[in-house]
Formats: C-alpha cells, sequence, structure tokens
C-alpha cells in the first residue's frame, strides 16, 4: 500500500474512506476523477484512490477542512463510504 506522505503543516491529517454501496470505483477513470474533485477542496493535499481494494486516502490541513466534508463531496461524485482509518 502506497503511504501519504506528510504535510509541513502541522495540523495535517491522514483518513481513509472505504467505498461502499452499489456505485464502486470501477477503473482508473474512475479513480482519477475521485482524485480530482477532491484535490479541489481548499486544504486537500494529496489523494489517492484505489479501484483494486475500493478506498479512498486523503491527506489534509484539519484547520481548513474535516472528515465530513470530504466525505460530502466523495458522496457528491457519486459514492457512499465510510471511515476506515484516520490518523493525525
Amino acid at each position: 500500500m502506497k503511504k501519504l506522505k506528510r504535510l509541513c503543516a502541522p495540523l495535517s491529517k491522514s483518513i481513509t474512506f472505504e467505498v461502499i454501496g452499489d456505485q464502486r470505483l470501477v477503473c482508473e477513470g474512475c479513480e482519477q476523477r475521485v482524485e480530482r474533485v477532491l484535490k479541489a477542496l481548499p486544504g486537500v493535499g494529496q489523494v489517492h484512490a484505489r479501484a483494486r481494494d475500493q478506498r479512498i486516502e486523503v491527506l489534509f490541513d484539519t484547520a481548513v477542512l474535516n472528515a465530513a466534508a470530504i466525505a460530502e463531496r466523495i458522496a457528491k461524485a457519486g459514492y457512499q463510504t465510510r471511515v476506515g482509518s484516520s490518523s493525525e
């Protein structure tokens, strides 16, 4: 598994979302779409979406953004998720 690099900001947090429900990540295009919409959010440093295990890893600045806002953006892209893991 590819690990996300830490941002220089001391308030960065890594979170992994698991894609659940009927709509799944099925191809590289799906991965790129999710990565593109999340990278557009202020405070997001890195995103790695993986169809092979239905995971979306996000490194973000907690001073700017929270996990609920990220989950909402993923839902607007058409994917239902739950938090798999997180770390500060």
